[in-house]
């Protein structure tokens, strides 16, 4: 594989306009009511509970020879800082950068503070070129990688969501992909927008075109429908860490990277798209049609 089909970060390969590697596993740390965060001041947590956490998704990741990533999320600009303090204290980049708007902004000019290059992070999330003060931050501080959201209903075809990236539907009359290009954006991810079980076969497909006619790199976020189930940490009678593996596998297929979603749930979602790769190598190697 040549490097026009990978992007780098650090010694991390996530493919684009393939399939051929294994996909870029994103777990999310500090989110909003993780138990490790204090609920009435967000800004307090516990420092060791959140590095036994962050070190299992890299001894996950070692074990499995999968690659990962770090999404450090906050609800508040102060929050934010403080994560990113911890985290560049006992960690190294590269790490994705989420949260609101606001603490993705606060986040950016502590970086810049620091000497981290906008290049040493990715920026989650933007779905449209609208928020004039967002694309002024994003090219005052020369952001180079981006995860573009694409915001739909549940049965939003791929024909659809592939419009929604390349159609100029964005100010000046530009679309998406070209308007992050022109303010300097080199690494662009394409995030399908998962609402429901419906909507990630919809994504999935999208995902295909998108590789294939684009070749950006594709993932999205699985697991987002099982909130509507009872949580194994609110109830142990109805796990939804079954349906997370399940659902890990498909998506391992047809994705470069996968938010996950909490970091504590990495152990079902390295270990079944581990297998999911495996399997999808060893379908490859026999000459298995399936699916086609």
């Amino acid at each position: 594989m040549n490097n026009s089909k990978f992007y780098s970060y650090g010694n991390i390969k996530l493919g684009r306009g393939s399939f051929e590697l294994p996909p870029v596993l994103i777990g999310t740390i500090f989110y909003q009511n993780e138990t490790i965060v204090d609920r009435k001041n967000s800004e307090i947590f516990n420092i060791q509970k959140a590095k036994k956490r962050i070190d299992t998704q890299i001894s996950l990741s070692e074990k499995y020879n999968i690659p990962h990533l770090i999404e450090i999320s906050a609800i508040t600009p102060k929050a934010m800082i403080k994560y990113l303090e911890f985290y560049l204290d006992n960690y190294e980049p590269p790490f994705v950068l989420g949260g609101n708007f606001e603490s993705r902004v606060a986040g950016i000019k502590y970086l810049a503070e620091l000497s981290i290059k906008p290049d040493q992070y990715i920026y989650n999330t933007i779905s449209n070129l609208k928020n004039k003060k967002e694309i002024q931050i994003l090219q005052k501080y020369k952001i180079k990688s981006i995860v573009v959201l694409i915001l739909g209903s549940n049965n939003m075809t791929s024909t659809q969501r592939f419009a929604y990236l390349t159609e100029n539907n964005q100010p000046d009359n530009s679309n998406i992909l070209e308007g992050l290009k022109s303010i300097g954006i080199k690494k662009i991810l394409i995030d399908g927008g998962v609402i429901d079980i419906e909507s990630l076969a919809h994504v999935l497909e999208t995902q295909k075109l998108i590789s294939v006619s684009l070749e950006l790199p594709v993932g999205t976020a699985p697991n987002l429908f099982l909130f509507q189930y009872s949580s194994p940490r609110l109830n142990t009678k109805f796990h939804t860490r079954y349906r997370r593996a399940s659902i890990m596998f498909i998506a391992s297929w047809l994705s470069n990277f996968i938010f996950y979603g909490a970091i504590e749930d990495a152990k079902e979602s390295f270990a079944s798209a581990k297998q999911s790769f495996e399997f999808k190598n060893i379908i490859k190697s026999r000459k298995i049609k399936l699916f086609e």
